[in-house]
Order: C-alpha cells, then structure tokens, then sequence
C-alpha cells in the first residue's frame, strides 16, 4: 500500500534513536564514578527525561533525510543515495557520542560547539588521540557497519497503478514536518527548549545525563560567539593573582548575623534616575533606613541577563548572556543552590507565563527548588492581556505563599508590570505621575505595589528575620542627561534592607555592581563557601570595589576614581563621571597600565575558565 514507504520512514527512525539511547545508558556506566552517589531511581528519571533531547537530535541530524524521504521516488538509485546520506550522517554524530565518553571526563560537561575552538589543537594532537582512544574507533567503525547492514529497507514497491496521488504526498508531508519541527522544539511550547532545560534536577550532575552531547553541539551549530582562549599571561594562575591582589574576596568579619531568611526583590526597569527624580516615593523611603547603593551597576541590558548576575555573581561579560551561551551547561555555584545546601527552602516567583526569558529552567538549574509562575496563579482576571499577572496582584500572591515557606528560606520575586507596553490595572489609571517617558507610571504603579507588599508582609512572623535586597534588573527609557549616556544606563537602584538590624552604620559610597549581591548575601549570612567567583565582593566590606560592563564588544572597568574602557585593541582611561566623551586628560600611565592589567586578567579567568568549565578551580 501506498503508506509503506512512511512506515518504513518510523521503522528508520526509531532504529537510529535506539543507538542514542543505548549510547546515553553507556555514557551512564562509563562515567558512573560521577553519577554514583545519585539514587537508581533519580538517574533512572534523568535518564528517560533525557530521550526527548535524542529524538530532538535525531530529527535535526535528519532533517535532510526526512525531506528526501518525503519525495515519492522508488527507484533504487534514489533510495540508495538517501541510504548514504542516512549513514553518513548518523555515523558522525554517534561518534560525537563516543568522544563525549572520554571528553566529559576532562570538562565535567557536555561537548559543545566550542569544541571547533581547540581544533587546530585536536588536529595535532590527532595521531596519539587515535592511538590512546583506538577502542572508541573500533566502535565509531562498528556503528557505521551495523547502520549499514541494518538499515530499515522498503521492500515493497509501487506499482504504476497505485503511484501516490501528489495531494497525498503533499497531506503526509506537512504531516510529517510538523511532528518533525515539534520534536526538534520538545513538545507544542512558546520556546524551543535549549540545553539548560536538561538541568531541571535537584542535582546539577543528573543535567548531564540527560543532555545528548549531540543535541549540545547541533543547538549551536553555526553561531560564532564561542569564547576565545587568552593568553595575556602564562597561566590562568597568574591571571587569577592579578584579580586577588586587586581586591578582596573573603568575609568581612563585621557581620555575621546567622540563619536569616532572605528574600531578593527584582524591580522590572527601574533606573537609578526614577528614584532621583521622585517617581518612586516607597523606594526612596524604604532606602533611608538601608544600606542603599545609588552607584549601583546592572552587569547587562536585558532581563535575560540579570539571573546569572544575581544569583550566580556571573556579570554578562561575554558576546552574548551565559544564560544563552554554549556555556550554560557549565556547573556554577548559585546563591539557591548554596543556600539550599545550608538548610534553606527556595523558590522563585515571576507572573508571566510559564516559560517566558526561560526563568523556570534557569532557576531550577541553579537551586531553586520551586518555581511559580502565571500559571500558578489562581485569578486569570488579573492578567495584563499582555506579559502576566499585575505587580500588586501577584506580590500579593508571594506574600501569601511566602507563610508556607519553611524558615529558613531563600526567595525571588521579579515584577513585570514596568515591561514595555508598561500595562497597569484600570483603577490605577492616573494615581501616579506620568512624567515625560511612558514608562514613569507604570513606575510609580510598581512602586505602590511594594509599599502594598510590604504593609502585608510587616505582621508576618518570618519579617523581622528577614534581609531584603531590592534591585532593578536593568534600565528602560531615560531622559536626563545625567544618565541618558553609556554609564548612567547601567545605573539601577540596590537596597540592602533589615527591619531589625540597622544597615545604614555601613558604607554606602561605593561603586557595586548585581554581582556583588551572592558574596554580600553569603557574607551577610557568615557562610564562607570555599567556591567563589571573582567578580563580586561583599558590599559590607571597607575594601576597593568595581564593577565590569561589557557591550558591543568593549569593556567597561570601573574602579573609582576611574574608568577603563578596552575593545581588545585600543584602551582608554577617563575620570570616573557620566560623560565619557570628554577626552582623556592628564591620564596617569601607570594608573592605565596597572587598570589594564586587571582587565586582561578577568578577560583570562573568564574565557579560559568557561571554555575548561574550572572557572571556580
């Protein structure tokens, strides 16, 4: 009959899909030291979990393949060149699955595109990697024999009279690359999942099972933004020396307050210039009684961005977010994770729906035990028709879950409704001032929405034992010239806020930036983990701070009273101000020099550090 060729299309898939599954059940015992300490029933779930990425990678593999199968020709010429093409293919990507046996060894992490970025190396060291790893070769030729032997043939072949009607081809077709295009984006969803949606364990290590080292490589096929390695200095080491000698990154032994619960508030788009200019009363209010930063850096532009920063202390420092990179599968030590492993509770809470920025996987790849979402939410009335559920609605909902959090907890709020279109509910229209930018009354509307948070949460029995740290996540729309420029759109507000200790007894004349918050939290806690990233300082420490920008491909090094800036070829120091179109003036080379050196070495530390995924060694 004519649906035999379409059967045989699922005979083929399903055989190559078995070699995939196989290979994930051999990546498990040939690594098994790393998984061993995991439940049979948890690697069982991350392992079944994982089969979604092999039927995505199988799909993208043969994509090719599939459109040729679709053609309706039965001669044997045609479906021997498919034949190759199916091989050939296939053959590839089995062994990207067999170099993933040993390479993950090394990482610690799946194999990703960035393994193209040491080729010249690989190609070197070509001969003695056949010879040490002749077994894994034995098997790629393997693969390749039983994929030929065995591939699925059609047996059964048109006659003339029952050739495929093309109105039926072209219905099975469609058919066909539909289930295709929702395999390879995981199910019917508003996002394609990525590698970090293989991270959705309580463990980081189980992500590893359930990744396909193939998948990995293919999700960032073709895109260039692979970090390069430097070598400004011999060793990472000595990189790493330069950053300890520039400043300090352990405890400030001037707090040391114990189990307190934690709650980390991220205001959509709130500049520094809105609490300037008066839009923010509540805010302004609440930082009179807390250690607030008025010099405070977002470490990026985009919502996107702002997670790593916080809770992982990873600036944005890179061509494009970490959160998006090949290097998101890499272990990072985030603050949920740290804080889970001390005891606490976590969750995190944002009104959009479920998948929006991709914030589920991200949280529970790094700690967060629970996510709440939109969906979650028991009012669909309150929807804003565009982004989610509307600030005072929805922290109303976090302040009520927050009673059924175990003491002691960690949880994040980000609000949404100051996002583009800046929707608020129609009771609120003209309560708040509209200013000269669009976005100032949903502003003000954000910030009655956390004086009303607060009003609820201050009878609460976990208040006073609680420290707020409240941030905006980046800014939108400026108009001042103070800030309209390319520091002050970095500028957004940071509060470290206690109702029973007083904050305000510590320096707040300081540059900080969002990657200080996991050391200030974990200092703030007197947790010293003994795995730290060096960005970020406490911000109750008396020592040097600074910050780092990177945009469009330039650097940006505050450290007061100054400012580097370095597009990995020309380096510029100015005075630390908003305006950096003044020209350089009485420019101490050695004060350049010395800033330039620290720079380069961050540079070092990052991209050798994410590229060998031992960035916290």
């Amino acid at each position: 009959m004519f649906y035999t060729n379409y059967l045989t299309l699922l005979k083929r898939f399903l055989f190559i899909l078995s070699f995939f599954v196989f290979f994930r059940a051999v990546f498990y015992f040939y690594n098994f030291d790393y998984f061993r300490t995991f439940h049979f029933s948890e690697a069982l779930f991350a392992y079944v979990y994982g089969i979604r990425f092999d039927i995505a990678a199988v799909l993208i593999i043969n994509s090719i393949f599939i459109l040729g199968s679709l053609v309706p020709i039965t001669n044997s010429r045609y479906q021997l060149f498919l034949k190759i093409i199916f091989v050939f293919l296939n053959s590839i990507f089995l062994g990207v699955l067999l170099i993933d046996l040993e390479l993950f060894i090394f990482l610690g992490k799946k194999m990703t595109f960035d393994i193209f970025g040491i080729k010249n190396d690989i190609i070197t060291q070509s001969l003695q990697l056949v010879t040490n790893y002749w077994y894994l070769c034995i098997v790629a030729l393997l693969n390749t024999v039983l994929l030929w032997k065995y591939y699925p043939q059609c047996k059964i072949t048109l006659l003339p009279k029952h050739k495929i009607k093309w109105y039926t081809a072209t219905v099975f077709g469609v058919i066909i690359i539909a289930l295709t295009i929702i395999g390879i984006r995981g199910s019917i969803q508003t996002r394609p999942m990525s590698t970090k949606s293989a991270f959705i364990h309580d463990s980081h290590e189980l992500g590893n099972l359930s990744l396909n080292a193939a998948y990995s490589i293919l999700r960032f096929a073709g895109k260039n933004q692979a970090v390069i390695k430097k070598s400004y200095f011999q060793t990472d080491d000595e990189a790493k020396h330069v950053i300890l000698k520039s400043r300090t990154f352990n405890l400030s032994n001037e707090v040391n307050y114990g189990k307190q619960n934690v709650i980390v508030i991220i205001l959509e788009s709130f500049s520094q210039e809105y609490v300037d200019n008066g839009y923010t009363p509540f805010l302004s209010s609440l930082s009179k009684k807390s250690l607030y930063f008025n010099d405070n850096f977002a470490n990026g532009r985009r919502s996107i961005e702002v997670l790593p920063s916080i809770m992982a202390g990873f600036p944005s420092i890179l061509e494009e977010p970490i959160q998006g990179s090949r290097y998101q599968t890499n272990k990072f030590y985030a603050l949920p994770k740290i804080l889970k492993e001390n005891g606490y509770q976590t969750s995190f809470f944002h009104g959009g729906e479920l998948g929006t920025m991709e914030f589920d996987t991200f949280s529970y790849s790094v700690g967060f035990e629970k996510y709440f979402s939109m969906n979650d939410y028991p009012h669909k009335e309150h929807f804003d028709k565009v982004w989610g559920i509307y600030d005072h609605n929805y922290l109303s909902f976090f302040a009520d879950n927050l009673d059924n959090q175990k003491e002691p907890f960690f949880s994040s709020v980000f609000t949404l409704s100051s996002h583009h279109p800046y929707s608020i509910p129609l009771e609120f229209i003209d309560k708040f001032p509209v200013g000269n930018l669009e976005i100032i009354e949903s502003v003000g509307y954000a910030d009655y929405s956390l004086r009303e948070f607060f009003k609820k949460i201050e009878t609460k029995d976990w208040f006073n034992n609680t420290l707020f740290v409240i941030t905006g996540d980046h800014t939108q729309k400026l108009e001042t010239k103070k800030y309209n420029n390319t520091v002050g759109r970095y500028k957004v507000p940071l509060i470290f806020y206690h109702p029973s200790i007083d904050l305000t007894i510590f320096n707040s004349d300081r540059i900080t930036q969002h990657a200080d918050i996991l050391a200030s939290v974990l200092d703030f806690l007197g947790l010293n983990h003994d795995k730290k990233l060096l960005y970020g300082s406490s911000v109750f420490s008396n020592k040097e701070s600074q910050a780092i920008i990177f945009l469009n491909g330039r650097y940006f090094y505050y450290k007061k009273p100054y400012i580097l800036t370095y597009d990995k070829i020309d380096a510029k120091l100015f005075h630390y101000s908003n305006n950096l179109s003044e020209i350089e003036n009485n420019v101490d080379e050695n004060i350049k020099t010395e800033m330039l050196k620290e720079l380069k070495a961050y540079i070092q530390y990052t991209h050798n550090g994410l590229i060998n995924n031992r960035i916290y060694d």
